[in-house]
């Protein structure tokens, strides 16, 4: 699978521009504040039906219109499809072959994709909701029914924590019972990745580090594994979360460390320790994926410079090399990637 076009029209930067890409690397070029950010972010769009730089669609219509609209050609087994969608301030509209919807969530799974940017060293130092995103965005490309569940849980949760406030004790049962249920399974997926990176991430590890640090990943559920012992928590805690309004415990209170050499990178390690954990981390996702997909994911890197330095960054240079379809955002190609497909920004053009 690869993408093989993009068309923009009022996305950010661009008042209207297409694109070509070719399987293997594509190099995106240009100075800063010229849109190459905006294009990976067009690409992330498509395949996850999510922005990676903001929550709000509209801030991605380009001011002074009023929606934007993209057009991507995706190519399967020798077979292309066209994906179109548009968002006008209010209502999302994605058009997958002859098939049609008025959300962006179909769109998970069908193009594979993972994202490496310099805000990734925010899954150490960050706040565990970033962690928590890691871990939603990845299995939901891979698991349909990881997002049956998640929003299942959020549904049932909410409508607890209304119950909660309100004092009102006699209904939460079932809200509980559903909590339950899906909970468990989000427990059990995530606890699953956790384990499928393992090996990968070791592997990746090595390899970037030259063979000097040995990175990890340790989950930690707030929340009992079982069914039956998740109810008994939601039930000996009901008095005081009636006090606070909101459920303390369950998938949205996870956490997962990262680890060097058995210690928090948190805590214990350097900027460019913590930056070669993230790199491996995304290298071992696109593996990991490969493997529950049978098919290889694309890969986005956001300006690549400000990721490594010397021999780390060669290393991942060589490593990005052996994938399939790589979009790379860097303003000074130098000698980067000879073989690449290059796609040239300025002000808002696009040149391939």
């Amino acid at each position: 699978m690869f993408l093989k076009s993009l068309y923009l029209k009022n996305f950010r930067s661009y008042t209207e521009a297409e694109v070509s890409f070719q399987p293997g690397l594509n190099l995106i070029l240009g100075e800063n504040a010229q849109g190459k950010t905006n294009l990976l972010e067009a690409i992330y769009l498509i395949s996850t039906g999510r922005s990676f730089r903001t929550q709000t669609l509209q801030e991605l219509i380009r001011e002074g219109t009023p929606c934007f609209y993209l057009a991507a050609e995706v190519v399967q087994a020798g077979v292309a499809q066209t994906i179109q969608l548009s968002f006008d301030g209010q209502k999302r509209h994605l058009q997958i072959a002859a098939n049609t919807y008025s959300s962006f969530q179909t769109l998970l799974g069908g193009l594979p994709l993972i994202l490496y940017t310099p805000q990734d060293t925010e899954l150490v130092t960050g706040a565990p909701a970033a962690r928590r995103r890691f871990f939603n965005l990845h299995l939901a490309q891979s698991d349909p029914l990881y997002v049956h569940h998640l929003s299942r849980f959020w549904r049932a949760m909410q409508q607890r924590n209304c119950l909660l406030r309100k004092k009102d004790l006699k209904s939460l049962d079932c809200w509980e019972e559903e909590m339950a249920i899906s909970g468990v399974y989000l427990q059990q997926a995530r606890l699953g990745l956790i384990q499928e990176l393992k090996h990968p991430l070791s592997l990746k590890s090595v390899v970037l580090s030259g063979n000097r640090e040995e990175h990890e990943l340790r989950f930690h559920p707030s929340y009992p594994a079982t069914k039956e012992g998740y109810l008994q928590q939601l039930h000996k805690h009901r008095y005081r979360e009636m006090d606070l309004g909101m459920t303390l415990t369950g998938p949205h209170r996870d956490d997962v460390t990262l680890l060097i050499e058995g210690k928090p990178a948190r805590f214990f390690a350097s900027e460019g320790q913590k930056k070669t954990l993230v790199a491996a981390l995304r290298l071992a996702e696109w593996e990991r994926l490969k493997e529950r997909l049978g098919m290889p994911p694309l890969m986005g890197v956001d300006d690549l410079g400000l990721h490594l330095d010397g021999h780390r960054l060669a290393t991942l240079q060589e490593e990005l090399a052996r994938l399939s379809q790589v979009f790379i955002t860097t303003p000074l190609p130098g000698g980067l990637f000879p073989e690449a497909h290059r796609i040239e920004i300025a002000n808002g053009a696009i040149a391939c």
